[in-house]
């Protein structure tokens, strides 16, 4: 399912039915989940000390880490998950839901991300051809990132070479106002309150047309491993298969 145009599905933890985000770029770096703190005590977390990391933003903030039992993802019930507790949001500003699937457990699978199909599959890590599902030909490289198990590749547009990385944890595409800044590229409102965007006409990798994709220009505050955003703008036209073993991204239709 869809909350806010974010996928959410269900996991089972401490024997208590949970949504949780599917955000192949979030997570802390070593753990496998993020959950709310209801979730964790039903699941008698042990407590490991913190995690700390950056949003991007370019806060930083500590979490406490704990380690799992008995979480049940997709009908497979996994042991010993290093998680993270979640940040408590005020106000609403936060995600859907607090509890994600992140980076660090998605990345030991072949990820099929099929918005129009309203499903995100994970294969044995040595796919290459799933079946019934178009990943398309082109092999779209994963570039080297500073943090371990970013999906980031590098894409052509009208005003030049942008690194994005890939992300099922934003709704929407987005640039920081640094790089439209940067690029010196052209932007519209929509109306008083809107905030700008950026349409690229063009949007192609590994010589692969993608077809044009609008960005919504924000104040972020990225790392250096990319410079903008693909969010679910981009993903509900196209089937992402993303193959972490061999580094690299196939986009089919």
């Amino acid at each position: 399912m869809f909350i806010r145009s974010t996928p959410v599905t269900s996991i089972t933890v401490g024997g208590r039915t949970v949504q949780a985000i599917v955000d192949m770029s979030g997570g802390d770096a070593d753990g496998a989940l993020t959950l709310s703190k209801e979730a964790i005590a039903s699941a008698d977390g042990v407590r490991l000390g913190t995690a700390v990391a950056n949003d991007a933003f370019g806060h930083e903030f500590t979490r406490p880490r704990f380690e799992v039992s008995g979480v049940t993802i997709g009908g497979q019930t996994f042991q010993n998950l290093r998680v993270v507790e979640a940040l408590v949001h005020p106000g609403g500003d936060g995600p859907p839901v607090p509890n994600a699937i992140g980076k660090h457990f998605l990345s030991q699978y072949f990820v099929v991300v099929d918005y129009a199909g309203a499903s995100i599959s994970l294969w044995p890590p040595d796919t290459k051809e799933p079946a019934g599902m178009n990943c398309g030909r082109t092999r779209i490289p994963m570039v080297s990132t500073a943090e371990d198990r970013l999906a980031v590749s590098e894409f052509d547009t009208p005003s030049g070479r942008l690194r994005l990385l890939w992300s099922t944890g934003n709704s929407y595409s987005m640039l920081p106002e640094t790089s439209v800044k940067k690029l010196r590229l052209a932007t519209v409102t929509r109306g008083p309150n809107s905030p700008k965007f950026y349409e690229s006409k063009t949007l192609s990798a590994a010589g692969q047309d993608l077809g044009p994709l609008e960005f919504v220009v924000v104040r972020l505050e990225l790392p250096r491993d990319f410079e903008g955003i693909l969010g679910g703008n981009f993903f509900g036209h196209h089937v992402v298969c993303l193959d972490y073993k061999r580094r690299e991204i196939r986009v089919g239709s």
